[in-house]
């Protein structure tokens, strides 16, 4: 048992370092350039058991990126706002805002969309992975805290919505020169926390209009005297 837990931390151990390296090389020469031979020397292994660990480069390069995001996730929920004021539409609405900004300022990310886009293209079109599975799993427990102060009710917009949108922000930052990126952040903060809280509003006057069509009954209403009955 003790020779299996220390060959499974030597293992994790030096799958970081080959993270390490590839998110190291990705910084230095993009996906294109750099080698398996890179890698491997940096992490002072094998080109055989870099293949026996990663699988290929490309795999290599998307866990790293899958380290990348998970790291950038729990970053930013150590950091959303805390205390009175900040209940749970208002931190959701906070990160995805700041989940926007992460996306754009990650050099892992910048390098792999400008030399080779095609690597992680299918999953920004064409099906979910893991990276986005995390990020769906933070918005899914920051809805459920607005749920359970009370600051966001059903039909609320769903995790993957909100993904888009995050999504589609982060990838017009090209387009969004200098403070426009910054804007459409804080927009995207503003939009969503309306959206989170808009069903929450509409509950409450609903319940003002129900409470406006029930007839109210005053304790101090006087009654109709019961008739006499007459037994014949």
């Amino acid at each position: 048992m003790e020779a299996h837990r220390h060959t499974t931390h030597a293992r994790a151990a030096r799958d970081e370092s080959i993270l390490d390296a590839v998110s190291d090389g990705l910084r230095r020469y993009g996906p294109r350039k750099l080698t398996a031979r890179d890698v491997a020397n940096a992490a002072g292994i094998s080109r055989m058991t870099l293949y026996r660990a990663m699988g290929s480069m490309d795999n290599a390069i998307l866990l790293a990126l899958t380290r990348e995001f998970s790291r950038a996730v729990a970053g930013l929920r150590d950091q959303l706002p805390q205390g009175p004021g900040h209940d749970g539409a208002a931190r959701l609405a906070a990160f995805l805002g700041a989940a926007a900004r992460a996306f754009v300022e990650s050099e892992l990310i910048a390098a792999v969309l400008a030399q080779q886009p095609d690597l992680i293209e299918p999953y920004l079109s064409g099906r979910l992975g893991r990276s986005q599975e995390l990020v769906l799993g933070a918005m899914e427990e920051l809805l459920a805290e607005g749920r359970g102060d009370g600051s966001v009710a059903d039909p609320a917009p769903a995790p993957l919505t909100l993904l888009l949108l995050v999504r589609g922000v982060a990838l017009g930052a090209p387009l969004l020169p200098g403070a426009e990126f910054e804007r459409s952040c804080t927009e995207l903060t503003r939009v969503a926390e309306a959206a989170l809280r808009a069903a929450t509003g509409a509950a409450r006057a609903a319940d003002r209009r129900a409470d406006q069509l029930t007839p109210s009954t005053s304790p101090t209403s006087p009654t109709s005297p019961t008739s006499p009955v007459t037994i014949a």
